[in-house]
């Protein structure tokens, strides 16, 4: 009997994978084949001493359910489900994968661009893939709605049959890859690494540019140095030293052995080799890869790079962007392009596709602690701010952020003029427990960054001043005064009843959420950043903003006279919020460009949404109901309004005022308002249902293709005959 349980015991440990159970949290995971799991025992304690916390995972832990239960059909979706869990277990912010496409499985995506190069490029690959964790709905971002094998498809032909997947692109985490093939790589990259966060930067900027097409007739302008001239002014900080366009790869090598902390070459490539042109100019200007390796810099810059391939890591030629970080001088983390990549010509190369990416990492490299943050933070600047109709435009706006690859360290601190994560401690606030403390202020006065203040029931009378990058968590707390935050924060949980203002803020990265607002001003917003969740909001001015960008979702807004007003704000999202009761302006956009309104609910506010001098905005599957006024649009182009319930408004249900040229309204339920909409100037109606369409009455109007008219002289040439269907 006894030998019979040993043998029962016997074959339950080597029958069924072991699961570890659940570890604590960790800031960053590296993942690894086993060839270098000794070499990067000193790089984890080098992290761990600079607030880290770091663990490293083997492909074969992975694959053989050490830590969670292995899924996935291929090795690639078996690391991105482990991931997943190390997300949503251990409160993961940072994965580096450590290998090349030999040693650690990429992901290619089978997006056609719709380009000439398609025969010759039909996947490329893209390590967002690991990153971009769930869609928009929660659900498992497999980049393979359809199952049948091919990944971030995009019109992918099959048998002259196309494929397109529904793919997130958002990213939940941060990656970097060093793309090592041997360990000297390894030892080379985390020497630069540690090197380059024991010692100070210069301010030194280095930008390498010419003209990206020449005697280009869409617009006669130098991209290559238009570009990098705005990226200077995001960089003012920094002193530019220029070469339009360098003179050879000697004058590149120089300027780097001499000492800049980020270099940036904008221009053509392949695998290999970066190019440029001079002004109009047909002679090539070429840097190889071969002349980074004769570099001797001590000073170990971040390098950003433009051209097709520059970080194609996939095949036995040597790649580019790799060498920089890989190699025994260069830089310490490179950022390009996996596949062939696109720029605007003329003066829209800042404005659309790759090189608005590269102007924005370079807005997020501002306010970013680490370098993970900087490219996370960019990518999803990108994508918020973008809404394409052409296939072609969108694919090439879709290739940009998929192909965008970081070698390098995500963890890595980039900004030090703020202290590292840190493990925490917990310091608690009210209570008779030991050591707590009386109040709020006294508590973060004791504080160090990455702790938790806990602040137990009861009320405080006292005004909260944040300059550490710290959450204060209230359970059934409330304060009586108002916050400040100076630095990074979390504000969870409260009731705030302030006098003038409930919370000041002029910080990036901030959190305020399931807090119970009231005040004259709700929150104030100066030059800041950060997420706006599950609050609820009475007050005259719920959330007014200047200068900044936020993610502002799932709040309730009722009985405010201002719900968000915002001025100068690009960028801002507004989802899933509830807005009800408001007394006048419930959102009110003033030059806030390429904003999002997406999701929520309107109803019996006095003006819904107003967009003022505002521009590329979406505004989407809303529900706008017994509102004084409907949307409105004044001095406003190139908005689309899609896909949005405009009913029972007392006054126009949409209204667009002059000077608001280029707005597309396009398949939205227009239904009982007093005046279903007016327009006074020009602008696309299509596709709407509208309840006072006469082609209801009378079908044989809708049959012979009648209008809808609308009032000053427009039309929708395609009105609906039944309500449409939205998501």
């Amino acid at each position: 009997m006894k030998l019979l349980a040993m043998m029962i015991a016997f074959i339950t440990l080597f029958s069924f994978p072991l699961v570890v159970p659940k570890d604590d949290n960790y800031d960053l995971i590296i993942i690894t084949p086993p060839i270098f799991l000794n070499e990067l025992q000193k790089f984890v304690e080098f992290k761990e001493n600079n607030g880290i916390k770091t663990k490293v995972i083997t492909l074969n832990e992975i694959y053989d359910s050490k830590y969670f239960k292995c899924n996935g059909r291929d090795n690639p979706e078996k690391i991105k489900y482990f991931i997943k869990h190390a997300y949503d277990e251990w409160h993961i912010r940072y994965i580096l994968l450590v290998g090349s496409s030999k040693l650690l499985p990429v992901r290619y995506s089978y997006l056609n661009d719709r380009s000439s190069t398609w025969e010759y490029e039909r996947k490329f690959i893209s390590d967002l893939y690991y990153a971009d964790i769930y869609d928009a709905n929660g659900n498992f971002s497999s980049w393979d709605s359809n199952g049948n094998g091919y990944y971030g498809e995009y019109e992918h032909e099959i048998n002259d049959k196309k494929y397109t997947d529904r793919v997130d692109l958002h990213p939940e985490i941060a990656i970097g890859r060093l793309a090592c093939r041997n360990v000297m790589e390894l030892k080379n990259a985390i020497r630069k690494i540690m090197d380059y966060e024991s010692m100070q930067s210069t301010k030194n900027l280095l930008l390498a540019g010419g003209d990206s097409y020449p005697n280009d007739p869409c617009g006669d302008i130098p991209e290559g140095q238009y570009l990098e001239d705005a990226i200077a002014k995001e960089m003012p900080d920094f002193n530019a030293i220029k070469l339009y366009p360098p003179k050879n790869a000697m004058e590149i090598n120089s300027k780097i052995d001499g000492g800049v902390a980020i270099a940036v070459l904008e221009g053509a490539g392949a695998q290999h080799l970066w190019a440029t042109h001079e002004y109009n100019g047909e002679k090539w200007i070429y840097y190889y890869g071969w002349n980074i390796r004769l570099l001797r810099n001590k000073e170990y810059p971040i390098v950003l790079t433009s051209g097709a391939r520059l970080s194609k890591f996939d095949e036995s030629r040597e790649c580019f962007d790799w060498i920089f970080v890989g190699s025994r001088h260069g830089g310490v983390a490179s950022i390009g392009s996996t596949g062939l990549c696109w720029t605007g010509h003329g003066k829209n190369v800042t404005k659309i596709y790759l090189g608005n990416l590269h102007l924005r990492l370079f807005q997020e490299y501002k306010n970013a602690v680490y370098l993970g943050d900087m490219w996370k933070n960019a990518i999803l600047s990108y994508l918020n701010s973008f809404h394409w109709n052409g296939k072609v435009e969108k694919a090439f706006h879709i290739k940009a952020a998929e192909e965008l690859e970081l070698f390098g360290d995500p963890s890595m601190r980039i900004n030090k003029n703020y202290a590292p994560l840190n493990d925490g401690k917990t310091l608690y606030v009210g209570g008779s427990g030991n050591g707590n403390y009386t109040s709020i202020q006294s508590a973060i006065n004791a504080a160090n960054d990455g702790d938790v203040i806990i602040v137990l029931n009861g009320k405080y009378h006292e005004n909260v001043s944040i300059d550490k990058e710290i959450a204060v968590i209230s359970k059934n707390a409330t304060l009586i005064g108002h916050f400040d935050l100076y630095s990074p924060s979390i504000i969870d949980g409260f009731v705030i009843n302030g006098i003038n203002y409930s919370i000041k803020c002029d910080s990036r990265n901030f959190v305020i959420k399931n807090s119970e607002i009231n005040s004259y001003y709700g929150l104030v917003l100066n030059n800041a950043g950060g997420e706006i969740q599950k609050n609820e909001f009475e007050c005259r001015y719920a959330i007014f903003m200047q200068n900044s960008s936020c993610i502002i979702h799932e709040n309730k807004f009722y009985n405010n006279w201002y719900g968000i007003w915002a001025e100068h704000c690009n960028s801002v999202a507004i989802e899933k919020n509830n807005f009800s009761s408001n007394r006048w302006y419930t959102i009110w956009l003033d030059r806030c460009d390429a904003s999002q309104i997406k999701n929520n609910s309107f109803y019996k506010n006095w003006y819904s949404i107003f967009l003022y001098h505002t521009n590329d905005c979406l505004i989407k599957e809303n529900e706008i109901l017994h509102n004084e006024h409907g949307p409105q649009i004044v001095a406003s182009c190139r908005n689309i309004l899609e896909n949005n319930n405009i009913c029972f408004n007392e006054h126009y249900g949409l209204y667009a005022g002059n000077r608001s040229k280029e707005n597309q309204i396009i398949r939205n339920n227009i239904i009982n308002n007093a005046y279903n909409a007016r327009d006074d100037d020009k602008n696309k109606w299509d596709g709407n249902y509208w309840s006072d369409y006469i082609g209801l009455k009378f079908k044989i109007l809708w049959m012979i293709g009648i209008p809808k008219y609308i009032s000053r002289l427009n039309f929708d040439w395609h009105p609906s005959i039944e309500p449409i269907k939205l998501p």
